[in-house]
């Protein structure tokens, strides 16, 4: 019994020195965050500062790399097969949580696979039309369509948040969009600003600019309360009581990443997030700062998975 002992002891001994170590070693290397999306697209142009920002508190190197896919498997897999040393790490959107959900067979588990260290930031969604289009405001959108006008909404994607926003509002309302996919924004764009399609939800962050320029007008907006960089425009809830659909930033690392790394990582992202230079960032297109703890993250992306699941489920969505 003492030889026992002696080893549970020694062992919980080692473990500590283990724990020692890792917080204060790391980082001894430059750290690699992982973009699962294309360059240039909402998630990369959030990353590259915040990447720059987060090697100046912790003295590294964040190099940023794109592994872009249609929804952002191919990334995500890939830091969930990497070594849990805190050293590669995910930064994505909410199809990061969303997506499994449209495919079950999906190469990573966002619970089981990753430890989450914070949700960055928080985005409510657009809802722009183009200038020709009739309807000013939510209410006059659903009259339409109940009197039987068709109404084209453009999907900028079939599994994000924009078309997930898309199916909230029409199942709230109880009306049906005639919807027209396209395999980007950019392809979207066009034809909405054209008057070919009425109708898009999306990012704030590529749609204001059209509307600064006149090209679009902005009826709404989804988050929890109005945009600050647009306080005249009333959210989708003030009409469709409950809607709320905003496009949130994770950071997260492989499962089993050692918790001191997980909680310096973790106090650099927070102060990162609530620095001078990403404050900067996300006022200019409305994005709400997050920056919680990691148990807080964890949270927060379990109930997004069951509250969009659920959705997915209750419409009978298809990829």
């Amino acid at each position: 019994m003492r030889r026992y002992y002696f080893r549970v002891a020694a062992a919980a001994l080692a473990g500590l020195a283990m724990s020692a170590a890792a917080r204060a070693d790391f980082p001894d290397k430059p750290l690699r965050i992982v973009v699962p999306f294309a360059a240039g697209g909402g998630v990369d142009a959030l990353t590259r500062p915040f990447a720059q920002e987060l090697g100046k508190v912790l003295g590294q190197t964040v190099v940023v790399e794109n592994k872009p896919s249609a929804t952002g498997q191919t990334g995500a897999a890939e830091v969930a097969r990497a070594a849990p040393d805190g050293y590669t790490l995910l930064l994505s959107s909410a199809a990061f949580g969303t997506t499994p959900a449209f495919y079950p067979q999906a190469p990573y588990d966002p619970i089981k696979d990753f430890t989450p260290i914070t949700i960055v930031a928080a985005a409510p969604q657009v809802v722009v039309t183009n200038k020709n289009f009739k309807a000013r405001n939510i209410d006059e959108l659903v009259r339409m369509v109940k009197a039987g006008e068709q109404v084209n909404v453009a999907l900028s994607g079939i599994t994000g948040m924009q078309a997930l926003a898309t199916e909230m509002i029409a199942a709230q309302a109880g009306i049906t969009f005639t919807k027209v996919p396209y395999k980007g924004a950019g392809a979207a764009f066009k034809d909405l600003i054209s008057g070919e399609v009425d109708v898009m939800i999306d990012n704030p962050a590529s749609s204001l600019p059209h509307v600064r320029a006149g090209n679009l007008n902005l009826i709404a907006t989804t988050g929890p309360r109005r945009m600050s960089t647009a306080p005249d425009t009333p959210t989708v809830a003030e009409t469709l009581p409950g809607v709320q659909a905003r496009n949130w930033f994770i950071l997260a690392a492989p499962a089993g990443t050692p918790a001191p790394v997980i909680d310096a990582l973790s106090r650099a992202a927070i102060q990162v997030a609530n620095g001078p230079v990403m404050q900067r960032f996300f006022e200019r297109d409305g994005t709400e700062v997050v920056a919680n703890s990691p148990q807080q993250a964890g949270q927060y992306l379990s109930e997004e998975i069951a509250r969009w699941g659920k959705i997915v489920k209750e419409r009978n969505l298809q990829p």
